[in-house]
């Protein structure tokens, strides 16, 4: 069985996820306004209530900028990068269920929930079966969907954060009968993910003055530095 079948969605997500930059460009030059983001800190407390077993510990990964617990004995697939977005999969030790984070790099910001009015359509485009099941938000505020075709059937969600965005999901081949066990540890893997606090977040520029973009971040650090110099 090749990797590329391993893991749910491996080559049609990323391509989906992308024309919502594409469609945002050429539909939102007026720009676009984004929702409260999900904190990490109610990330966090959400994660006091998981269940870790069968988990290994969180850790970072730095492909896709976020960490996260990766079940026990399940394999990484070969990390698929480009300049737009960095995909990273898993798969069970049956090859039938995975899990897998994608990383965007976005033009605009966008909110969850555009980026995945986008992403479901073509999703589901993708091929003539496909559906979506579903699609919801949860007590912390992430945007879930669920969504099927005569392969895979996945359930994930997303994050944005101004101009970065994540996609976190789990699934199985529907071609197999589900295996419960991993469905299970799969689904709470995927409630471990944590958009890494670490990396500095790029924020939409105001441009409502007559700086250049981007201005507002160079005067920042240019004080920064005239402050220590002061010191």
């Amino acid at each position: 069985m090749s990797e590329s079948n391993a893991v749910p969605i491996a080559a049609r997500w990323p391509r989906s996820v992308y024309l919502v930059a594409a469609v945002a460009l050429l539909a939102g030059a007026a720009g676009c306004q984004t929702a409260a983001p999900v904190t990490n800190r109610r990330l966090i407390e959400h994660q006091a209530m998981i269940d870790f077993s069968g988990l290994k510990p969180a850790e970072p990964v730095e492909a896709i900028k976020a960490s996260c617990s990766i079940p026990h004995q399940w394999e990484a697939l070969p990390t698929k990068k480009t300049a737009l977005y960095t995909h990273q999969q898993w798969k069970s030790p049956s090859t039938h269920t995975g899990i897998g984070v994608v990383y965007i790099r976005l033009p605009l910001p966008l909110s969850e929930r555009t980026l995945l009015w986008f992403a479901k359509r073509e999703y589901t485009k993708a091929s003539d079966d496909g559906k979506l099941i579903g699609q919801w938000t949860d007590d912390i505020g992430r945007e879930w969907f669920e969504a099927q075709n005569n392969k895979y059937h996945v359930r994930g969600f997303a994050i944005v954060r101004g101009f970065n965005a994540w996609v976190a999901y789990f699934g199985s081949k529907t071609g197999y009968p589900p295996d419960v066990a991993e469905l299970g540890v799969a689904a709470r893997a995927v409630e471990t993910f944590l958009p890494d606090p670490r990396r500095p977040q790029r924020k939409p520029v105001d441009t409502s003055d007559d700086d250049a973009p981007g201005a507002s971040i160079a005067a920042g650090t240019a004080a920064g530095s005239k402050k220590s110099s002061e010191n």
